[in-house]
């Protein structure tokens, strides 16, 4: 399939706003975890969410250069991020010790899924995830579901587990619905072209 023979190149000005983003989402994250808890343990969520994700940007910066020899931005823009993603059930719930364990794990996992198990992916169904959403946020999510069961206060585990699998087979109807009908409005010739959509203003020297 042509789509998986173009290499998907980025320059330094996407880098640095891959990274603005990621920034952003940093900061905020742990407003998005607190804001559904209850006023009393808001502090104690965001505190827990905080430390998740300074788990996991140590983690995604050690796994890098471990797997890669070398820091990939790709890893440092997303996998920094799988904390706030991990965490996300029982932040209100745990310990600051817990989250940051938790955090640190979904780091290496997410790295580990865009270095390793990404491409095999990619290949078995001769697709892109583009935004990487199966590594920050599929293995991420799930192993922050099934943490839970272990790490929160007053869980019920078999209910957390129905909880977790229906997540997963709703997600997966939907996203596989949602990409069947986007398919249905046709391929692009050449995927990664900005000329397509867009007005290209050549350069003047």
């Amino acid at each position: 399939m042509k789509i998986l023979t173009k290499k998907i190149e980025s320059d330094k000005i996407s880098n640095q706003f891959s990274m603005l983003g990621s920034m952003v989402l940093w900061i905020f994250w742990p407003s998005f975890c607190a804001a559904p808890a209850e006023i009393s343990k808001m502090p104690l969520a965001a505190v827990n969410t905080v430390l998740s994700l300074c788990g996991a940007t140590v983690a995604t910066y050690i796994a890098s250069t471990m797997i890669r020899k070398k820091i990939a931005i790709e890893d440092m823009a997303n996998a920094a991020l799988a904390g706030g993603v991990a965490i996300g059930s029982s932040c209100a719930h745990t310990t600051p010790k817990a989250s940051l364990i938790l955090g640190f794990v979904a780091g290496i996992l997410s790295v580990i899924g865009f270095a390793l198990i990404q491409p095999r992916v990619q290949r078995a169904i001769k697709g892109i995830d583009t935004c990487g959403v199966h590594n920050l946020h599929g293995m991420p999510g799930i192993l922050g579901g099934l943490a839970a069961i272990f790490i929160a206060k007053d869980v019920v585990p078999g209910l957390q587990i129905k909880g977790v699998f229906v997540t997963f087979i709703i997600a997966w109807i939907t996203g596989l619905a949602a990409g069947t009908i986007v398919s249905l409005f046709g391929y692009r010739k050449q995927s990664y072209e900005d000329a397509v959509e867009f007005i290209i203003e050549e350069e003047h020297h």
